[in-house]
């Protein structure tokens, strides 16, 4: 679906994207994760013919994007963080509007709009101005938007930003059905329980770089640490650092995790009597980091730009 191949991008003497190479399955929802100035913005850009690159190779349908960017743009949408449509018009005629500059066929348009509004649960609300709107249904309204054209390729740019709970599980909802709708969503969050949500596949790119890429299991399993993380059905933390006080290498991550510091037979073994003792029921024993949160500032702690 996207492939990138050596990618080198510079502004002036500042190495933005540095010979990064990675690919993009059909079909998937992929988490793009990186400090801020790691590149993400960057990527994104080259891949919607916003910005131009300096070497590599870029293809996006198996089409090169440089001798074919506008039918790759034909099937394509970027949901921008910013907000963009215009407040005084309501919810129908931002979507007319937005619809009719990107001249779609009148017929087409309206089926798309039906599925847009569909999508995003804005039946209620289309005669409404959009500067009367919530946070949650603005963020909504700017994802309907991006559909007008019934992309295959969906680019999210933090599309939860400052909203509440509540909406940004209904946008994660809507984000998911993407997928089974056969669309591929590229998407960047700095919220990693987002990730974790959501997304098939992860690349963390620090300093222009691709540092980590897979299925968030894979990253997060590493059989060669001393530490195993038991899962656990929730507890009050309160519990959970009670008992654990009682064993030194076992330590509370949240709570619904607990980290044994050791893997040896013998020191599962009394963790696990402990656990019993105190009525802990456990789901699952890895290997590996804590978190994807944890992995993630283990990966990036160094090497940061402002790009």
């Amino acid at each position: 679906m996207i492939k990138i191949t050596n990618l080198l991008k510079r502004y002036d003497e500042k190495v933005a994207l540095d010979h990064l190479t990675l690919e993009i399955k059909a079909g998937t929802i992929f988490g793009l994760l990186g400090p801020n100035g790691a590149g993400k913005t960057t990527l994104i850009s080259i891949l919607n013919g916003l910005t131009k690159y300096n070497e590599g190779e870029v293809t996006v349908f198996g089409l090169p994007l440089d001798e074919n960017l506008e039918a790759i743009r034909k099937r394509c949408a970027l949901i921008p963080q910013t907000l963009a449509f215009y407040e005084n018009l309501t919810v129908i005629e931002n979507l007319n509007f937005f619809g009719g500059i990107q001249n779609i066929e009148k017929g087409l348009l309206k089926k798309n709009i039906e599925y847009a509004v569909e999508t995003n649960r804005l039946g209620s609300m289309l005669h409404q101005r959009a500067s009367t709107l919530s946070g949650g249904q603005k963020r909504r309204l700017n994802i309907a938007i991006g559909l007008l054209n019934d992309p295959d390729i969906l680019f999210f740019d933090e599309p939860t930003v400052g909203i509440d709970p509540e909406s940004r599980n209904e946008i994660l909802e809507t984000i998911l059905s993407f997928k089974e709708a056969n669309k591929t969503v590229i998407y960047t969050s700095h919220y990693m329980p987002e990730i974790e949500k959501i997304c098939d596949e992860v690349a963390i790119i620090n300093a222009g770089k691709i540092i980590k890429q897979g299925s968030i299991e894979s990253m997060l399993t590493n059989e060669s640490a001393n530490q195993l993380i038991i899962e656990i059905y929730e507890t009050p933390l309160a519990t959970l650092e009670s008992f654990c006080s009682k064993m030194n290498a076992l330590t509370v991550v949240d709570e619904s995790s607990l980290m044994l510091e050791g893997k040896e037979s013998e020191t599962v073994a009394r963790a696990l009597a402990l656990l019993e003792a105190e009525n802990v029921a456990v789901k699952n024993i890895r290997y590996g980091t804590t978190t994807l949160e944890s992995l993630f500032i283990n990966l990036t702690s160094k090497g940061r730009t402002d790009v």
